[in-house]
């Protein structure tokens, strides 16, 4: 299990959206599971990986994990959110689960998979970005593949107008969660400020704030962090599977002699 210290990891274990309130996110995340789960799939099947050992690093529920592991391949979770870790397990039974800093990760395993969905966005120094990119690689057998979704900065930028964005779900016959998110953009980041009302029928149960920032990528440094940190043949794509355009996908191929990884810090 890895030290949970970086600021991306603190993220995940204090956001009530991944905390408090982790019960509310597959309601509130409604993106369809089958296309990456379906698009993983069928570049693994081509590269005669038809039931690949997989890291779901930064797991979430583990909505994508079960999809993949109903395909045949064998899952295992990672993520610093020890709630969404749990529904996770819960939902993957046979998987083994790590609660793990993705910028210090180090499981003693090597997978021919790892995929990462959301979460790099959460790294916003040059130090974690390149240090998570070398966990990554150390955590691939060589010839292994890594699948990314990542914030794309130029679409990223043109949703952040302030707009306040409301939702609200129920969470059993008498409670229910309003979620408001209003993003702006400022000096290369996405920041967030985050509202959460819950109600329990008429009467107000708990009310909080949360404020977060994100740093999107641009392909050219996609290319850059992951070339130094061991990968080739990569590959970037309009992402999938989501409702908004602002992601790309990403797949890069582990090389041979990938760079050890560097800790958070160092």
């Amino acid at each position: 299990m890895s030290v949970v210290t970086s600021h991306s990891a603190a993220v995940s274990r204090t956001r009530p959206f991944y905390a408090r309130h982790a019960q509310a996110y597959d309601l509130l995340i409604t993106d369809p599971v089958e296309p990456w789960v379906e698009t993983l799939h069928e570049r693994l099947v081509r590269a005669g990986r038809p039931a690949a050992l997989v890291l779901d690093a930064g797991c979430g529920t583990g909505r994508h994990a079960a999809a993949l592991t109903t395909l045949g391949h064998h899952v295992d979770l990672a993520d610093a959110a020890e709630d969404l870790l749990r529904q996770a397990a819960a939902r993957c039974p046979r998987a083994r689960t790590f609660h793990a800093d993705l910028c210090a990760l180090d499981l003693g395993l090597q997978y021919q998979a790892v995929t990462c969905r959301g979460v790099l966005n959460d790294m916003l120094t040059d130090t974690d970005r390149d240090a998570v990119l070398r966990c990554f690689a150390a955590s691939l057998r060589t010839g292994g593949l890594l699948f990314l979704d990542v914030r794309e900065e130029h679409g990223s930028r043109d949703r952040a107008d302030a707009t306040p964005r409301h939702q609200s779900v129920q969470l059993d016959p008498d409670t229910h969660l309003d979620f408001t998110s209003t993003v702006t953009w400022n000096a290369g980041l996405l920041h967030v400020h985050e509202q959460y009302t819950l109600r329990c029928g008429q009467q107000l149960a708990h009310e909080s704030t949360y404020d977060f920032a994100m740093r999107p990528w641009t392909q050219d440094e996609l290319v850059q962090r992951l070339t130094a940190a061991g990968f080739h043949d990569i590959e970037t794509r309009p992402g999938v599977g989501r409702k908004t355009p602002d992601r790309l996908l990403v797949i890069a191929t582990r090389s041979q002699h990938a760079a050890e990884p560097t800790q958070p810090g160092q």
